[in-house]
C-alpha cells in the first residue's frame, strides 16, 4: 500500500513540476493548441448536426407516416396512381393486415381567408381514410378530436379537415385550401405531431383530400402493414406484380435514402474539410508537444537523474494529450451545435425542396462521442510521435546549461520510414479517391494529410538547409540567423510546416471547391438565355410542379412585348428507391439539356424515340449512350434509348429529358409546370415582366402560387444556392487557417523567448539592437520562403485529390482550374510571417541584458 502511496505521490510531483509548470509558463501555446482542437470538434460536431437534422427530419416525419408498415406503393411522379390499386392488393395480399392509402401534396392557404398573413402560405396536406390509424401514433393521436378522444364522424371529415397547431388556426375556422373551402374540425395537439412539417399540416379524409389535390380517383402512396409472421419477400413480390410498372414498391424508409443522396454535395465538401482539419490538429499539437519537449529537455533530464523512467515520463506526457483532447472537444461542441444551427439556415431552397419537409435540428447521440474519441486519438497520436524525443534525454545532459540546445539530426531508419509511408499514403489517397464510390472516398483526404506530413517530416533536413542558406543571404544578421536555424532544426521545421499547412488548406480546400461551383455552373448553359420564366417554383427551386393548364400559356402570349412561349416540364421521378429529375423538351425551346446534346441525338430525343441522361444519373443507373432505359410510369412500363450523356447539376439521383409530349402521354400529366418567355425585338422588360407578374396573380388563385423572374435571375440563382451548398465549407476551411496562423505568430514569439539567454549575450558583446532585430527578421523571412514552397507542393496535391473526392462522393465531375487565390495564401502566409515577427523582433530588440543573461 505504501509502495502504491509513493508511486502516486511521485507521479503527481512529476506533473505538477513538469505538466502543470509548463502549463503555466506558456499559457499562449496551451491556448493555441485548444484553439485548433475545439475548431475540430466543433467542425465534427458541425456536420453531423446539420445532416442529422435534414436526414433526422425525414426520418421522423417517414416514421409518423408509415409507423407499422412493412412495404410501400409509391408514386412514380407527383401526378400519383389510381386508387384501385389498393383494393387489388387487399384481395391478392393474404399477408397484408392492411393497406393504407395516402395523399401527401403541398397546398396553398388563401390568406383572405385564413389568419392575417401578407402572404400566401404553404402548408403540408395528408389525406387518408380510416385505415390511417393502423400506421403510428401520430396520425392516430391528429383523428382524435378534444380532449375525450372521440373520433371524428365520416360525415364531419367530408367537409373539414383536422389542422395542426404550426398553422395557427382554431377549431371552427372557415378557410379555403387551392380554392376549396373547408371548416377546421379541430387542432391537433403539438405535442406528437410536430415531426408532421413542425405542426403546419392538414389533415383531411381521403376524398376530400384528393379535391384539394386535384387528383380525384388518386393516391400518392399505400402503405401495406403485414399481419404477424407474413413472409415480406412473397409480399413484394406479389405486389410488384399487381402493380406491373404503375407504381414502385419500396422500403417505407426510400424518402430517408433520397434525402442523404439530396444532401450530398454540401454534407460530403463539408466533411472533407472537417477530416482535414482534424489531421491539422494533430499535427499543430504534434507541433506544441514537440516544442514543450524542447523545453522542458533540462527538466526531463534532471528527473531521469533522480530516478525517474522514460516510460513514466511519456505516460505522463500522454496523460497530459488526453485531457487536452478531452478539454478542447468539449468546449468545441456547444460551438458545433450553433454552428449547425447556423448551417441549416443557410441551406439552399433546392435542397430543402428535395428533402420535402420542415428542418428541425437533430443531433445525432454519437455524434458528441465521436468528436471527442477524435480529438482525444489524435492529440494521443501526435503527443506519441513528440513525446520519441523523451527517449534520447541522458541524465548527463542535466548538468549542461546549455544541454539540448543543438537538435541531433533524425537518424536515416525514421527519416527512410518516414520517406516510405508518406509515399505510400499520397499513392493510396490516389487510388481511395479515385476508385472507392461514394463517402468512403473522403478517407482519402484525411490519409493524404498525414502523408503529406510524413514526407515533410522525412524532408526535414533539406527544409531545414534550405532556410538556412537563405537566412545566410541576408548579410551579417543573416549569418548568425542561419547558425540559429541549423542548431533549432526541430523549431524550424515546426513553423515551416505550419505556413504551408495554412498555404495548403487554403490551396486545396478553397480550389476544390471553387472547382465544383464552377463545374456545376458550367453545365448550366442556356438555362439564363430566355428573357423570363413562368413558373410553379421560385427561381431558387426546379419547378416540378404542380402543373398549370394551356390557360396560362395563352394569357402569358398576349402580353404585349412577348415573342415565343415555349412550355415545360419538370418532374420527380421515382425509378425504384432512387428519384431522378425529369424534363420534357419540345422543338424551339431553350435549355442547358438542349444546348448540349448532340444535334442528331437531340433530333432523336425531341422525336420521342430516345432520351439524354445527365452523368450522374449515367453513373447511378449504369447506363451509358446506345444501352436501354426502362422507365416504370403510371401508364406501365416504356424503354427507351439513351441518345446522348451530358454533364448537367442535381441534387438527386442524376436528371434527364425527353419529348415533352411522352412525359404527359405516359406520367399523366398535361400542362406544364413552367414557361419559357423570350421577348419580341424592342420590347420593354419591365413592362413584360409587369405584365407577367399580372398574369401569374390572376392565376394563381386556387393552386400553388405562380412565379416571374428572368433568366439571368434563374443562372444566377441556381449558381447561388451551389456557391450556399458549399459556404459553410469555406468558412470552416478559413477557421483551420486562421488557427494555423495563431499557431505560426505563437511559434515565433516562442523561439525568441526561448533565446533570451544567447540574445542578451550577443546585446552585452556588443550587438545593436537593429542587429538583433534583423536577425530575428532574417530567420522568419527565411521560414516564410521555404513554408510558402512547401504549401504550394501540398495544397497543389491537396486540391487535385479533394477534386476526386467530391466527384466520387457527389457525383459530379469536377474539373481541375488552377486559381488565382493560390497566390494570395501566399502573400497573406509570407505576411503573416514577417508581421508575425515583428513583435518577437522588437521584443529581442529591447531585451534586459542584465535579467536575461541571470534568467535560468
Amino acid at each position: 500500500m505504501r509502495a502504491v502511496a509513493g508511486r502516486l505521490r511521485a507521479g503527481l510531483t512529476r506533473v505538477r513540476l513538469l505538466n502543470l509548470r509548463e502549463i503555466v509558463t506558456h499559457r499562449l501555446r496551451v491556448v493555441t493548441s485548444l484553439s485548433v482542437i475545439v475548431v475540430a470538434s466543433a467542425l465534427l460536431i458541425a456536420v453531423f448536426g446539420t445532416f442529422g437534422s435534414l436526414t433526422g427530419s425525414v426520418r421522423d416525419m417517414t416514421a409518423a407516416l408509415t409507423g407499422a408498415s412493412s412495404l410501400e406503393v409509391a408514386a412514380i411522379s407527383d401526378t400519383g396512381f389510381d386508387e384501385q390499386i389498393a383494393g387489388q392488393l387487399r384481395a391478392d395480399l393474404d399477408g397484408a393486415k392492411a393497406v393504407v392509402p395516402m395523399i401527401q401534396s403541398q397546398v396553398r392557404l388563401d390568406p383572405a381567408d385564413g389568419p392575417a398573413s401578407a402572404e400566401p402560405r404553404v402548408s403540408l396536406l395528408l389525406g387518408s381514410d380510416q385505415r390511417v390509424t393502423e400506421l403510428s401514433p401520430q396520425l392516430r393521436e391528429a383523428m382524435r378530436a378534444n380532449a375525450g378522444h372521440d373520433e371524428l364522424s365520416l360525415d364531419d371529415l367530408e367537409s373539414g379537415v383536422i389542422a395542426g397547431a404550426g398553422t395557427g388556426l382554431r377549431k371552427g375556422d372557415r378557410i379555403k385550401i387551392n380554392g376549396v373551402e373547408v371548416t377546421v374540425l379541430q387542432v391537433a395537439p403539438a405535442a406528437g405531431t410536430e415531426v408532421l412539417n413542425r405542426g403546419n399540416f392538414f389533415f383531411a379524409y381521403l376524398s376530400l383530400a384528393q379535391r384539394i389535390a386535384g387528383a380525384e380517383g388518386r393516391v400518392d402512396s399505400l402503405s401495406i402493414v403485414a399481419k404477424p409472421g407474413a413472409d415480406l419477400g412473397q409480399m413484394r413480390r406479389r405486389a410488384e406484380q399487381v402493380v406491373d410498372g404503375r407504381a414502385v414498391v419500396v422500403d417505407p424508409d426510400y424518402r430517408l435514402k433520397q434525402a442523404e443522396v439530396a444532401t450530398a454535395v454540401t454534407r460530403d465538401s463539408t466533411l472533407l474539410v472537417s477530416v482535414i482539419s482534424l489531421v491539422i490538429a494533430g499535427f499543430l499539437v504534434f507541433n506544441t508537444m514537440n516544442m514543450a519537449v524542447a523545453s522542458r529537455r533540462s527538466a526531463l533530464a534532471m528527473i531521469r537523474a533522480l530516478g525517474a523512467r522514460r516510460g513514466q515520463l511519456v505516460s505522463d506526457m500522454l496523460w497530459e494529450a488526453t485531457v487536452f483532447g478531452l478539454i478542447g472537444g468539449l468546449i468545441g461542441i456547444p460551438i458545433g451545435i450553433l454552428a449547425g444551427r447556423w448551417a441549416i439556415g443557410r441551406l439552399p431552397e433546392m435542397t430543402l425542396n428535395s428533402v420535402g419537409t420542415a428542418v428541425n435540428y437533430h443531433l445525432p447521440l454519437f455524434a458528441p462521442f465521436v468528436a471527442l474519441a477524435a480529438c482525444v486519438l489524435a492529440c494521443v497520436a501526435a503527443t506519441a510521435l513528440a513525446a520519441r524525443t523523451v527517449f534520447s534525454v541522458a541524465p548527463v545532459e542535466a548538468m549542461s546549461a546549455a544541454g539540448g540546445d543543438v537538435d541531433k539530426p533524425l537518424s536515416k531508419p525514421v527519416v527512410a520510414v518516414a520517406a516510405i509511408l508518406g509515399l505510400a499514403g499520397v499513392a493510396a489517397a490516389w487510388v481511395l479517391a479515385t476508385t472507392m464510390p461514394g463517402r468512403a472516398a473522403i478517407i482519402a483526404g484525411a490519409v493524404f494529410g498525414a502523408a503529406g506530413l510524413l514526407i515533410c517530416f522525412a524532408l526535414t533536413g533539406p527544409l531545414v538547409r534550405t532556410a538556412t542558406w537563405l537566412a545566410g543571404r541576408f548579410q551579417a544578421p543573416g549569418t548568425l540567423a542561419a547558425v540559429n536555424t541549423e542548431r533549432a532544426s526541430r523549431r524550424v521545421w515546426a513553423t515551416v510546416m505550419t505556413v504551408a499547412v495554412a498555404i495548403a488548406v487554403g490551396m486545396g480546400t478553397s480550389g476544390a471547391l471553387d472547382n465544383l461551383v464552377s463545374s456545376i455552373s458550367g453545365s448550366l448553359k442556356g438555362l439564363g438565355d430566355p428573357g423570363f420564366y413562368l413558373s410553379s417554383s421560385s427561381k431558387e427551386g426546379i419547378p416540378t410542379g404542380p402543373t398549370f393548364g394551356d390557360d396560362v400559356e395563352k394569357a402569358a402570349k398576349a402580353v404585349p412585348g412577348v415573342g415565343e412561349v415555349h412550355a415545360s416540364q419538370w418532374s420527380a421521378v421515382n425509378v425504384g428507391e432512387a428519384r431522378i429529375i425529369l424534363q420534357g423538351l419540345e422543338q424551339g425551346m431553350v435549355a442547358p439539356f438542349v444546348v448540349k446534346t448532340a444535334p442528331d441525338a437531340l433530333r432523336q430525343v425531341l422525336g420521342g424515340d430516345g432520351i439524354v441522361l445527365s452523368s450522374v444519373a449515367a453513373r447511378n443507373l449504369g447506363r451509358g449512350i446506345g444501352d436501354q432505359v426502362r422507365l416504370a410510369t403510371p401508364t406501365g412500363f416504356h424503354d427507351l434509348t439513351v441518345r446522348d450523356i451530358v454533364d448537367y447539376v442535381t441534387i438527386d439521383s442524376g436528371s434527364a429529358a425527353i419529348s415533352l409530349d411522352k412525359l404527359r402521354e405516359w406520367f399523366q400529366r398535361p400542362g406544364a409546370t413552367y414557361l419559357q418567355v423570350q421577348l419580341a425585338p424592342g420590347a420593354d422588360p419591365e413592362q413584360v415582366r409587369a405584365g407577367l407578374t399580372q398574369v401569374a396573380n390572376e392565376y394563381s388563385a386556387g393552386r400553388l402560387p405562380l412565379y416571374v423572374y428572368s433568366g439571368d435571375e434563374a443562372l444566377r440563382a441556381t449558381q447561388q444556392s451551389v456557391e450556399q451548398s458549399g459556404a459553410f465549407t469555406v468558412a470552416i476551411q478559413w477557421i483551420v487557417a486562421v488557427a494555423a496562423a495563431v499557431a505560426l505568430l505563437n511559434t515565433l514569439l516562442l523561439s525568441v523567448v526561448e533565446r533570451r539567454r544567447e540574445l542578451a549575450v550577443l546585446r552585452a558583446l556588443g550587438s545593436s539592437r537593429r542587429f538583433v532585430f534583423s536577425m530575428v527578421l532574417a530567420e522568419a523571412v527565411a521560414i516564410a520562403v521555404v513554408g510558402s514552397l512547401a504549401g504550394l507542393v501540398l495544397g497543389g496535391m491537396l486540391h487535385l485529390i479533394s477534386n476526386q473526392i467530391l466527384s466520387a462522393s457527389t457525383s459530379i465531375a469536377v474539373h481541375y482550374s488552377a486559381q488565382w487565390t493560390t497566390l494570395l495564401y501566399v502573400a497573406v502566409s509570407v505576411g503573416l510571417c514577417i508581421i508575425g515577427a515583428l513583435t518577437p523582433a522588437m521584443r529581442a530588440a529591447r531585451l534586459n541584458i542584465s535579467e536575461a543573461i541571470a534568467d535560468e
